[in-house]
């Protein structure tokens, strides 16, 4: 599921997305890119499309679902990681894996398992 793919993040906690990559690498991935805003997420799709991305819902108070949208249109598989858990997502980004934070390896492979299957 991960290994050799390219990997978003969308993460504004230097912690959490440094503990992220770590577990992506772990899991396989070959490239995980960080973005710690919106613009910035927005400005590597631009010209590069992942292989999936694991979005933050909250980034310096602006929700990420401008950019899980731009996934969904290009047929990117994505999960959410957020300390609110799935109750404040729209109707239409419901059925999209969350991981609510703190999260372990495991239930990151499990959520990916989830998105990419």
């Amino acid at each position: 599921m991960t290994h050799g793919a390219s990997v978003l993040i969308l993460e504004d906690e230097p912690l959490v997305a440094f503990a992220l990559e770590d577990m992506l690498l772990d899991l396989g991935s070959k490239d995980v890119r960080l973005a710690t805003t919106i613009a910035e997420a927005f400005g590597f799709l631009d010209g590069n499309t992942p292989d999936f991305a694991v979005l933050d819902v909250n980034i310096r108070g602006e929700r990420s679902y401008g950019v899980a949208g731009e996934l969904r249109r290009r047929g990117v598989p994505f999960i959410f990681a957020t300390g609110y858990g799935d109750a404040e997502h729209p109707e239409a980004l419901k059925m999209v894996p969350t991981l609510t934070k703190p999260y372990s390896s495991d239930d990151l492979r499990s959520a990916l398992a989830v998105a990419t299957g």
